[in-house]
């Protein structure tokens, strides 16, 4: 089904359009087609999760291209699922946390998702064995599968919509990097309990 266009309402210098939802759109569809990220939208609206209605009208925020477009974070594409699966795993990694260091750990993920040496999805990458073992530990015991909480879901949201406090780290551990690593990896950031790394530098 296709996305009719915006009705602009000329709101603050045009900085704000209005969308009315059809039958079969979902918020991430509706912001990719308009380029805008899903964070914005769901600021602009109040909205959190992904229940959207026939007829609702949301309000779409209009960057403008020659000031921002640089500086906007690049998202990457995902189903709900994916969502789902990012907000349990941030859970189970983050919970008691700061939610700077729940969105950092969400960073990490998208950031493998966007890196050549990871697979090309959420779901491939929190489910991706090394040598047999899980990258992730909850996935191992189980931990993912509890749901997730309301601030790891939105922390992937932003995660999910480019934000990224670790500045592209890979990794991250509790506490400080293991000593069993044969090289010291060069660290990204420290928040709270969590240490962000890259990886090992040659």
């Amino acid at each position: 089904m296709g996305i009719p266009m915006l009705a602009s309402q000329n709101v603050f210098a045009d900085t704000l359009s209005t969308y009315t939802v059809k039958s079969g759109d979902c918020l991430s569809v509706i912001a990719l087609n308009y380029g805008e990220s899903l964070d914005n939208l769901r600021k602009a609206n109040n909205i959190w999760n992904d229940f959207i209605f026939p007829g609702q009208v949301l309000k779409v925020p209009v960057a403008d291209s020659s000031t921002t477009e640089q500086s906007k974070p690049t998202p990457i594409k995902y189903t709900a699922s994916d969502l789902d699966m990012l907000a349990r795993l941030i859970t189970a990694e983050a919970q008691g946390e700061t939610y700077n260091a729940q969105v950092a750990v969400g960073a990490v993920v998208v950031n493998r998702v966007k890196h050549e040496l990871f697979p090309n999805s959420i779901s491939a990458v929190i489910n991706q064995k090394t040598n047999g073992n899980y990258e992730f530990t909850p996935v191992l015991n189980g931990n993912i599968n509890k749901p997730a909480t309301e601030s790891a879901a939105k922390a992937a949201y932003e995660a999910l919509s480019g934000i990224d406090p670790t500045n592209n780290a890979l990794f991250f551990y509790n506490g400080t990097t293991p000593k069993a690593l044969t090289s010291p990896q060069p660290v990204s950031i420290v928040i709270g309990n969590l240490t962000f790394v890259y990886l090992i530098k040659n």
